[in-house]
């Protein structure tokens, strides 16, 4: 099996080359991902802004199939030999939860070892421009660990990486506890997550010049 993280496995053009690549440019390997996906039964958006976030590609299935992956949040990073860390790992899954989507992580490099059991966890999509050449969506990554991290390479369950939720923030199906309470909102399809859908009695705003902000 290809491994998602393996930077040796080179097959896209050569970036001296190619239109849309270089420091700084992940035009190609967007566009690449939107062709694919569109291939794959999906429509696609590019540059898509999420609240104040922008997501690389942004797509979902024309014929939905009531699964996870009917939607999905993109993010493209065509580097030439730094490993992706947590941070873009991160930032992926904060789009995701604003879309309501799966997230999904098209690279050209390897993950650092912190970011792949991130994606692990959180059910990131991991796709190389191999995995790109593809008839189909490719499963969720699975036991495909960073290089040199041969403590990762046996066997694991997905759970094994997983901890519980803290008694703290664990919900009780109780007659009186209000839905909304048990997580964001979507008041409306094209709404964003929001945790106070109910905002009767907060219709007037108190101006910031009044509260104790320092301007100077």
């Amino acid at each position: 099996m290809t491994d998602a993280t393996d930077p040796d496995n080179k097959t896209e053009p050569p970036r001296e080359t190619t239109p849309g690549r270089g420091q700084g440019n992940g035009e190609w390997l967007e566009n690449r991902l939107a062709e694919t996906l569109e291939s794959w039964g999906y429509l696609t958006a590019q540059r898509q802004q999420l609240l104040e976030l922008t997501a690389d590609v942004v797509a979902k299935r024309d014929s939905h199939r009531g699964e996870p992956s009917d939607y999905l949040v993109c993010e493209c990073k065509d580097w030439a030999n730094k490993p992706i860390g947590e941070e873009t790992i991160i930032r992926l899954c904060l789009l995701a939860h604003i879309g309501s989507a799966m997230p999904l992580l098209c690279h050209t490099t390897y993950l650092t070892d912190r970011a792949w059991k991130l994606a692990q966890v959180y059910d990131v999509r991991l796709l190389t421009h191999d995995d790109l050449l593809k008839d189909r969506l490719p499963p969720l990554t699975k036991l495909r660990p960073p290089r040199g991290t041969l403590s990762h390479r046996h066997e694991r369950d997905l759970l094994s990486f997983r901890s519980s939720l803290t008694t703290m923030l664990r919900r009780h199906a109780v007659d009186d506890y209000p839905d909304h309470l048990r997580g964001p909102a979507f008041e409306h399809p094209s709404d964003p997550p929001c945790y106070v859908p109910d905002r009767t009695g907060r219709d007037d705003y108190v101006s910031a010049l009044v509260c104790d902000y320092d301007f100077s």
